[in-house]
């Protein structure tokens, strides 16, 4: 018979917290790999996020003979906006008038995400900026911006956007830049733009090649400002009141800067790029290819990877 005397048929109370606290040990070492395997698979769905773009890029450039301006005119759409077309998001992109300002645009379609706009490592699809500058209707925040050029034409503590960086009338080095103020007339009458949206720049513009300059990269973004305007750089994407939020720099004083709870200016008012990655922030180039830069690079580099035409050759990356 199985019912002896003195066998035991169940786990002692000490028995049983041993077993507990072996599977709270084996689940504690787990899950910083599971957490590390997410991670990577975030990081991977970014930078297809900037490949696709950068094909979009492309195929604009190819179509038009220029590259999208980052804001045609002062509190007009973005990139964003005129690369629609170009991501299968035409329907969308139908829904805004591409000729007026943000400000005149439908709320509801300002309110539309984009995926390919937003990284998975700092936020979920379809959040919205908390407000914007002047009072426009908020709209939908991204995670990525253009690259506007080197610090050779950004003035430290220049929160006010009046550097060369960001007008529309000087001659900067920058892939997406603002576009020309002769190139965008504005009718005064309906207050919207003459003619669709021109860009400064082709890639024949693109001296140093397509392969050393980045184009759009991911930009940084205060953690405890998410979703704010102005010096924070994180209003709604489709919005070219902020050059911080459509654009970005990178160079000597402008360093990758990862996200973290910043103080002011805020990462908008220094305009640089960043991520919320471990330790990389994400690039398409000019010629279609994507990778992630470690956020230690040196400033030197960087600046040579944001200017279109000094000539630097840029040391290699991988």
């Amino acid at each position: 018979m199985n019912n002896s005397p003195g066998r035991r048929t169940a786990f002692t109370l000490i028995e049983l917290l041993v077993v507990i606290a072996i599977i709270g040990l084996l689940v504690g070492m787990l899950l910083p790999a599971v957490q590390q395997v997410r991670e990577a698979a975030r990081n991977t769905e970014c930078l297809n996020n900037l490949r696709q773009i950068g094909m979009a890029v492309q195929n604009y450039e190819g179509a038009r003979r220029r590259l999208p301006p980052a804001r045609p005119a002062d509190a007009f759409l973005t990139w964003t906006v005129t690369l629609m077309p170009y991501l299968e998001q035409d329907n969308l992109y139908r829904l805004f008038d591409a000729r007026a300002p943000y400000g005149l645009q439908n709320p509801n379609v300002l309110r539309s995400p984009v995926s390919t706009y937003s990284c998975p490592s700092r936020r979920s699809l379809g959040e919205l900026s908390v407000f914007e500058t002047f009072g426009e209707p908020i709209g939908s925040v991204g995670d990525y911006a253009g690259n506007a050029g080197s610090d050779r034409y950004f003035e430290p503590g220049d929160l006010e956007y009046t550097g060369e960086w960001a007008l529309f009338d000087v001659e900067v080095d920058g892939v997406f830049n603002s576009g020309y103020s002769h190139q965008n007339l504005i009718d005064p009458d309906t207050l919207k733009l003459k003619t669709g949206a021109r860009g400064r720049y082709a890639l024949r513009d693109v001296t140093d090649g397509t392969s050393h300059t980045a184009f759009i990269g991911e930009k940084s973004v205060s953690t405890i400002h998410r979703g704010e305007p102005g010096g924070w750089g994180d209003g709604s994407i489709y919005n070219g009141n902020e050059p911080g939020t459509s654009m970005r720099l990178g160079g000597i004083g402008l360093p990758i800067q990862m996200d973290g709870d910043f103080e002011p200016p805020g990462p908008g008012g220094i305009p640089t790029f960043g991520s919320a990655h471990a330790v990389t922030c994400n690039f398409t180039f000019g010629d279609g290819s994507t990778r992630g830069i470690s956020a230690n690079i040196a400033e030197s580099v960087l600046q040579k990877i944001c200017s279109r035409n000094d000539g630097g050759v840029v040391p290699v990356l991988d």
